[in-house]
């Protein structure tokens, strides 16, 4: 991961929706969501909970995202 992969991640967050953090980002739906399907496979763990209103963290999510913003605070 790298602090692009970090920024998707604090965006999805933020803005609580796939495709809304994809607009966002100006990158395609299906791309995001494959790369967040990526990133959970390699961490091992949800990082989100996906409902029909759209995603919220996990409790794993929350706390992984915290530490994504405390990093990207530095650069």
């Amino acid at each position: 991961m790298d602090l692009k992969d970090f920024q998707y991640l604090i965006t999805l967050a933020d803005e609580g929706s796939v495709s809304k953090a994809a607009d966002k980002l100006y990158m395609s739906q299906s791309s995001l969501s494959q790369a967040l399907q990526l990133y959970e496979s390699e961490l091992g763990v949800k990082l989100f909970l996906r409902t029909s209103k759209g995603i919220h963290p996990t409790a794993n999510g929350e706390v992984f995202i915290g530490h994504l913003r405390q990093i990207c605070r530095k650069f």
